[in-house]
């Protein structure tokens, strides 16, 4: 946090952290004005029960990049639009083929990508669709 976003040294006294993303939802959700910062895979899987019970509880807002607002949608994040990011890297040291070897390979492959996508992240290896809908009617043309 003080890094990567706030860019500090020290946080001021009123910052923590606690246990786990749960803990997080549970302090925002007791607390009036209180913010947490929590991974978007623990919020992006609207078919996962406990998904469902943290967006029931707080409210998700949008982020500022440059002078517009953006909400954590894999789009945004491809597009480096959303400020709150990072990069995941697996790193592989086997001298030798092995679980690790395996379980990379398995992470690179079309159904680990798939897993990546549904946890709400970005695939580096799956094009990601951007679909933009006009509130107008149709016009019919004879």
């Amino acid at each position: 946090m003080k890094d990567s976003v706030a860019r500090i040294d020290k946080l001021p006294a009123n910052c923590f952290a606690v246990k786990n993303n749960e803990a997080v939802v549970d302090y925002v959700s007791k607390n009036d004005n209180a913010m947490g910062l929590i991974g978007l895979e623990w919020i992006s899987d609207g078919d996962d029960s406990t998904t469902n019970k943290f967006l029931s509880k707080v409210k998700v807002v949008s982020v500022a990049g440059d002078s517009t607002h953006f909400q954590p949608y894999q789009a945004y994040l491809a597009l480096r639009y959303y400020p709150l990011m990072r990069t995941i890297t697996i790193l592989n040291r086997e001298g030798r083929t092995g679980l690790g070897t395996g379980f990379s390979a398995f992470f690179r492959s079309e159904r680990g990508q798939r897993i990546v996508l549904k946890a709400g992240l970005v695939p580096k290896t799956m094009p990601v669709r951007i679909v933009q809908i006009n509130p107008e009617p149709f016009e019919i043309t004879k």
